[in-house]
């Protein structure tokens, strides 16, 4: 069953306030812990999921999102978050989802201690579809499905210029109806995303740590190609503005 959301936000956040307010959200058709599913998952379908990661404590929470990314319009099928989960649990709980969806692509956001997580993904679980990245100086992080020589590390390390466009990108798709968001609390997290200085961020009281996680899937989805098996990513280059 679907619901129309009514926020109190600010005037000034990166979706429209409008739009927020015409956003339908679902019930989640499963919960386990800190885990909420949408839409189980579909054999043959592609799905990517981005991870934020925090040290575990009340302030900021680990969360990921497993977006469905076969056919536009992109859809949100599952979320986690959860503010005290610690860094040695919380890649195996990504492990655990992602298997379940088609052995989801893995995109970790590697800024502090997200390293570790893409690290332990990669070596200790190892699991199979953990995205890498390479440096290509003033081209920006080419991100690709495995290693290809100097400059590759696991995840995306997320600078000012990749944030600019990845909440470019997620305003021209939820605007344009081409992302289906399905989660309230994601919604909710687009109610108080502001403009800040010269950037985009949680007014103060709340948080936006799925809405990280939003903005580096759109980031990488709008200049992703998937092979015609659909388990293989080229390199694509995600360049500053």
């Amino acid at each position: 069953q679907e619901f129309e959301c009514e926020f109190l936000g600010s005037v000034n956040t990166l979706i429209s306030p409008a739009k927020i307010k015409t956003m339908a959200y679902l019930n989640p058709i499963k919960t386990s812990g800190s885990i909420e599913m949408f839409e189980a998952p579909i054999k043959g379908h592609t799905y990517v999921c981005t991870v934020d990661v925090s040290r575990g404590v009340d302030k900021d929470y680990s969360a990921f999102i497993i977006f469905d990314v076969t056919k536009m319009p992109f859809k949100v099928v599952a979320i986690y978050k959860n503010n005290e989960v610690k860094p040695f649990v919380f890649p195996n709980v990504i492990e655990q989802v992602c298997k379940g969806y088609n052995h989801a692509h893995v995109l970790t956001e590697v800024n502090d201690i997200g390293q570790q997580i893409a690290e332990a993904l990669q070596y200790e679980i190892e699991y199979d579809n953990v995205l890498m990245t390479t440096q290509k100086g003033r081209a920006g992080q080419v991100l690709g499905a495995m290693f290809s020589g100097r400059g590759t590390s696991l995840g995306v390390r997320m600078t000012k210029q990749i944030k600019r466009v990845g909440c470019a990108n997620l305003k021209t798709l939820t605007e344009g109806d081409k992302l289906i968001i399905n989660s309230f609390k994601i919604i909710e997290e687009m109610s108080t995303f502001a403009k800040r200085g010269q950037s985009w961020q949680a007014e103060d009281g709340a948080n936006d740590d799925l809405m990280m996680c939003v903005d580096d899937g759109i980031n990488d989805h709008e200049q992703t190609e998937i092979d015609e098996y659909g388990d293989v990513w080229t390199s694509v280059t995600r360049k500053g503005m």
